[in-house]
């Protein structure tokens, strides 16, 4: 196709033939008529049958948290014998624009490498390629563009600030309720078994020791600690700006990562979205990446399987204390579960509830990590 300088060429041999004819002057039919000539030589020239060239592209890494860096390693190998001609390389990435490169002439065989960054300042998945290979001539008047390769995807997950999970040993006001709550359950684990002391509780006595022995023993048990948590993401548009949306997707991210890792049953739950296995923390932050606010509501997907035995956290990340969203798990919170709201447009003002205020990720971490262990940094 013509570029600009190929459209100017042709209006100019155009412009010299009108005046040539009217002006009668044979100088200007001549200067037309090399114009159209050079118009026709480029257009030859990058219409010629381009050698066999192949591209290849590795993204690494491949997956990436927001903020992190990825890069893409691309190689143009010439797989004929014939020599290349000068073309630029132009690559798409995602919908903001590309990464353009310059390549010099390669020999049949041969190959060339270049790399680039990927953004990564939003969530989401970052389409790349396929490659676009333009030809120009030397006067630029002609270009034409050839796609080559495959596409690909880099994807950018929520970003996660760490986040410590309360335990038996956690000391902060979340930690000493479980603590409590812990110590108040008979659901321990065995440790060992002791003659029986008046005043010991007789759901503990062992009695099939106790009758081969002839005395009452009873169970020695260690208190059990948090073994389950479900994490409720409220992705209602109306209760958020973007910025707020965004720091609710990331706290839910944390809170799962930080649960898995802690090692307790975990489960993600959002409208349209039920997570749970083991493979929960890999699929949270595929799922998330691409998580649109919806309006559609929690009820139905907080309903079976909630409560189970050993003692369970409830995490509600949402707007504010009073969005519909922690009303309506509330409700569901059983007996043996604590429920935390994680409030993303306001800060931590619960009362005797456990709220951590996240109007930034910095105040998420520093608020939890508080009311989990007492310090503002993660405990281990």
């Amino acid at each position: 196709m013509l570029t600009r300088q190929g459209w100017a060429t042709l209006v100019a041999s155009a412009g010299s033939f009108v005046v040539g004819r009217f002006l009668g002057v044979i100088e200007l039919y001549v200067i037309g008529s090399a114009l159209v000539a050079l118009i026709a030589l480029a257009f030859i020239a990058v219409n010629r049958r381009l050698p066999e060239l192949e591209v290849s592209r590795a993204a690494r890494p491949s997956t990436v948290a927001v903020g992190e860096r990825s890069r893409v390693d691309i190689e143009v190998q010439n797989c004929s014998r014939r020599r290349s001609p000068r073309l630029a390389l132009w690559e798409p990435v995602g919908d903001t624009g590309g990464a353009e490169m310059q390549l010099a002439p390669l020999a049949g065989g041969d190959s060339v490498t270049a790399a680039y960054r990927i953004p990564t300042m939003r969530r989401g998945r970052v389409g790349i390629g396929p490659a676009r290979l333009q030809r120009s001539d030397l006067l630029g008047l002609c270009r034409r563009t050839t796609r080559l390769g495959g596409s690909d995807e880099v994807l950018v997950v929520p970003e996660r600030v760490p986040l410590a999970f309360p335990g038996l040993a956690s000391t902060g006001r979340l930690g000493e309720h479980i603590r409590m709550r812990a110590m108040g359950r008979t659901g321990f684990e065995f440790h060992s078994q002791r003659e029986y002391v008046p005043g010991d509780d007789l759901r503990r006595i062992n009695w099939k020791t106790s009758a081969r022995v002839g005395d009452l023993i009873v169970r020695e048990t260690t208190p059990e600690g948090v073994h389950r948590c479900l994490v409720v993401l409220d992705t209602d548009p109306r209760r958020y700006d973007h910025d707020g949306f965004e720091r609710a997707v990331s706290a839910a991210a944390s809170v799962v990562t930080g649960a898995v890792a802690a090692g307790a049953i975990t489960r993600l739950v959002a409208p349209g979205l039920d997570l749970r296995g083991p493979d929960v923390a890999h699929e949270t932050l595929r799922r998330l990446a691409t998580l649109a606010p919806s309006t559609a509501g929690l009820d139905h997907a907080l309903t079976g399987g909630a409560h189970a035995d050993g003692l369970g956290l409830v995490v509600v990340v949402t707007s504010t204390v009073a969005s519909r969203a922690a009303a309506a798990t509330s409700t569901l919170v059983g007996p043996d579960e604590v429920m935390v709201l994680v409030t993303t447009m306001a800060p931590a003002r619960g009362g005797k509830r456990f709220v951590a205020g996240a109007t930034s990720l910095v105040d998420l971490e520093e608020e939890w990590n508080r009311l989990v262990s007492g310090q503002d940094g993660p405990s281990l």
